[in-house]
């Protein structure tokens, strides 16, 4: 028989119960909203949507929202890291043009693992599809300082870098040293300084870039860097 005192103690621990799942529910909340990536000086988001991959496409929009909502019941589950499934949700609605909320999910998972670099080329990405050019480079660089040893970070920064920023020698030439300084000669680095040296009108310069990748490039077609070599050496 449950007596008043009893029913008293009862509820006493139900409501700490209550309280202790609203603190969990609150901390996990207040955990995941963090301070944003911050944009570079000078620049501002005028808007956040723009034309995704699935922007106008309801069958892939709908996907989209169901994955979403799929990795959403995931969270906190331990069957994956949150890390991965904060991404996944940002990759999608960056499919569908949903900016803000990509960047939401980003930042999400950079507060998670801060030393990873994944997230933060997302971030990267996902700026310079919004035209923040500088806010994207940033980025880019924060890949690279906080994961150096992943060359796909590099290979990234410098494809912005050079496409962005062409005339920028210093920043670009200290990007070149940053992926030198942790690969040595890599024939995708050298690719890439090849086509900038190209586009900055130095042909030799450029030849002798081709020609190294080349050399580290054994046993595979290399037919596309002699017609580049043969291309520019009539430049010369």
């Amino acid at each position: 028989m449950i007596t008043s005192k009893n029913k008293l103690l009862i509820g006493g621990v139900v409501v700490v119960a209550l309280v202790l799942l609203g603190a969990g529910a609150w901390y996990y909340h207040a955990k995941v909203q963090v301070a944003a990536f911050p944009l570079h000086a000078g620049e501002q988001v005028s808007s956040w949507e723009f034309k995704g991959a699935y922007s106008g496409n309801d069958t892939l929009i709908t996907q989209a929202n169901a994955d979403i909502q799929k990795l959403t019941d995931l969270l906190g589950k331990g069957q994956y890291d949150d890390y991965d499934l904060h991404i996944g949700m940002g990759n999608d609605y960056a499919l569908m043009g949903n900016g803000a909320k990509a960047f939401e999910e980003y930042n999400k998972a950079i507060h998670i693992h801060q030393e990873k670099g994944l997230a933060y080329t997302n971030v990267a990405n996902l700026f310079n599809q919004l035209g923040l050019y500088e806010s994207a480079a940033d980025a880019y660089t924060k890949a690279v300082s906080v994961e150096g040893g992943t060359l796909e970070y590099h290979l990234e920064r410098l494809n912005y870098l050079t496409r962005q920023f062409p005339t920028d020698n210093a920043r670009i030439l200290a990007a070149f040293t940053d992926a030198s300084t942790q690969f040595g000669d890599n024939a995708s680095i050298l690719a890439i300084e090849a086509q900038w040296l190209t586009g900055q009108g130095k042909y030799a310069e450029a030849i002798k870039a081709w020609q190294r990748a080349k050399l580290l490039s054994p046993g595979r077609d290399t037919s596309a860097m002699d017609a580049e070599i043969a291309r520019l050496q009539k430049k010369l």
